[in-house]
């Protein structure tokens, strides 16, 4: 591994991104159970890292009509 990056949604760290070489994108190591489908997952950029993790976290945790899902 070559760098890490804490990945934290609302105040909760919920594990890493790690990068393991330029081009080589980022895989989520997860250590909250909610985020148990993505753990091992790889992502080009940090930013789908971070967004997938938001969005899995926030689905587990609050009511489906209540979370706001970003557009791109």
């Amino acid at each position: 591994m070559r760098q890490s990056y804490i990945i934290e949604v609302d105040g909760v760290f919920l594990g890493t991104a790690a990068s393991y070489g330029i081009g080589e994108g980022y895989r989520f190591v997860g250590v909250d159970a909610r985020l148990k489908p993505l753990d091992g997952q790889h992502f080009d950029q940090l930013e789908e890292v971070r967004a997938e993790a938001a969005l899995t976290f926030r689905r587990a945790r609050y009511p489906s009509h209540l979370i706001a899902v970003p557009r791109s």
